[in-house]
């Protein structure tokens, strides 16, 4: 055997272990943070939500970020917004929802598909709370079917295109050959090591509440379905936002955007100052020493908002 095989044939050996232990980190993960709400399968898609509260009061359907699920905004929001109907949904392709199988995804698509949601749960209107991405998503939802938004609250949200590209392992995880070692044996054995540090950043100035990583079943993103979903939302953000930030000032609903001047992940006056000013019935607030994740340190915040957008529609 020529040394030439005899290296490929270590080469190949690698690759199956370290595809093996990256499975294991996934199903590990998986176990770790089983979902704990109920399932609706809609044009063969299988989405992933929970419901609490008076289901007597007006709903609230609040909608993570990238790279999260629905535990993240529940453990910051679950205790304000415990007298309220709320709706905690895992946006499609992450957490323990599904995906369609379609390369044209879009918020457009995402939009239309969380309204089907709404039909399932017999919701006719819902004040939609959306945080970064979500508030993006939250954006779509009132563009395209405003009847079936009763105002909305943005939580330090990305609006604005041009807000820089994406990072090299986005855009990687979705070539040939080296796509699949990323996402199935890289991002997985490597990933959980980083999370307390990205959290840490999308935190910054405030502090990272204790067992956070853990508490908000942020692992998750690290299994490789979840993680090419997030990748292909974030490696497309700059042409999604361009083409819907131009029909902002259109958006007639009642809208608050919570925000901070200390926000590290996106420039608080591009995002939430101007978009705010373009919008006739917009208000921003600025949450001094806020950082992106601000909706963990002032949940009270939030539900005021609520009420106000409530109350004006109203």
């Amino acid at each position: 055997m020529t040394p030439a095989a005899i290296a490929a044939i270590i080469a190949l050996a690698g690759l199956l272990l370290g595809a093996f232990g990256g499975w294991l980190v996934s199903q590990r993960i998986a176990r770790a943070h089983p979902p704990e709400g109920e399932f609706l399968e809609i044009d063969g898609t299988r989405l992933h939500y929970r419901r609490s509260g008076d289901p007597s009061r007006p709903a609230i359907l609040v909608l993570h970020g990238a790279a999260s699920n629905l535990e993240e905004p529940r453990l910051a929001l679950g205790e304000a917004l415990a007298q309220e109907h709320v709706i905690w949904l895992d946006r499609p392709g992450l957490g323990w929802s599904g995906r369609p199988k379609s390369k044209r995804w879009s918020p457009a698509g995402e939009a239309a598909l969380i309204v089907k949601v709404l039909d399932r749960l017999e919701i006719r209107k819902a004040v939609v709370i959306g945080h970064s991405w979500g508030g993006a998503i939250a954006m779509r939802l009132a563009m395209d079917h405003p009847e079936r938004v009763s105002g909305l609250v943005l939580i330090a949200p990305a609006l604005s295109a041009w807000i820089g590209e994406a990072a090299w392992f986005n855009a990687a995880s979705g070539w040939p050959l080296l796509g699949p070692i990323l996402t199935r044996i890289i991002i997985p054995l490597v990933g959980p090591g980083q999370l307390e540090s990205g959290a840490a950043k999308a935190f910054h100035p405030e502090p990272v509440p204790q067992d956070y990583v853990a508490a908000s079943r942020l692992p998750l993103i690290l299994r490789p379905g979840n993680w090419i979903a997030n990748a292909r939302d974030m490696t497309q953000v700059n042409t999604h936002l361009e083409a819907q930030e131009v029909h902002y000032q259109d958006i007639a609903l009642h809208t608050v955007f919570l925000a901070g001047k200390a926000d590290t992940v996106l420039w608080t006056h591009r995002h939430s100052g101007q978009v705010a000013a373009r919008m006739p019935n917009a208000e921003l607030r600025l949450i001094s020493g806020a950082g992106h994740n601000l909706h963990h340190h002032h949940p009270q915040a939030v539900l005021e908002a609520v009420i106000t957008v409530r109350e004006r529609a109203e």
